[in-house]
């Protein structure tokens, strides 16, 4: 992944859930042209935020075996906006994991608040190579826990 839409895992149990933070900065590069006057994170980043923690906790909880792919998110609900100096606590809770894919369900919050929920995003799995998992793991750790 390029750049990461949370920037640190501040809880996590393995094959049950995580949580994340989100510090909405001015100087996001998504906020740089986004509505000059009122800039906002846009609730499809914020689902994207989501959908990379979900990631992260497959593809953690799978002992780095798999990496998670986003290939469906259904029942969505957004309530509200991020402005910069918000700060988005993401929590994903993992429905269902195998060797074929994953669910999990979330919602995002700003002091308590919902945000943007997800009912279900469904990710397919593709086996990590050997060679390739310490690499892996070595910048999924730098994100946390």
């Amino acid at each position: 992944m390029r750049f990461y839409l949370f920037d640190r895992v501040i809880g996590f149990e393995p094959g049950r859930e995580a949580t994340a933070v989100k510090n909405v900065s001015i100087q996001e590069e998504f906020l740089t042209d986004h509505y000059e006057r009122f800039p906002v994170m846009p609730a499809p980043l914020i689902v994207e935020s989501i959908a990379q923690l979900g990631g992260w906790m497959v593809t953690v909880s799978s002992k780095y075996r798999y990496l998670a792919v986003m290939v469906m998110a259904r029942d969505i609900e957004v309530r509200g906006d991020a402005l910069p100096g918000d700060q988005i606590v993401i929590q994903v809770r993992l429905e269902d994991l195998n060797e074929y894919g994953a669910r999990i369900s979330s919602v995002a919050t700003i002091d308590g608040r919902p945000v943007v929920s997800v009912g279900v995003i469904t990710y397919v799995l593709y086996e990590i190579p050997l060679t390739e998992r310490g690499p892996v793991q070595l910048q999924y750790s730098r994100l946390g826990i």
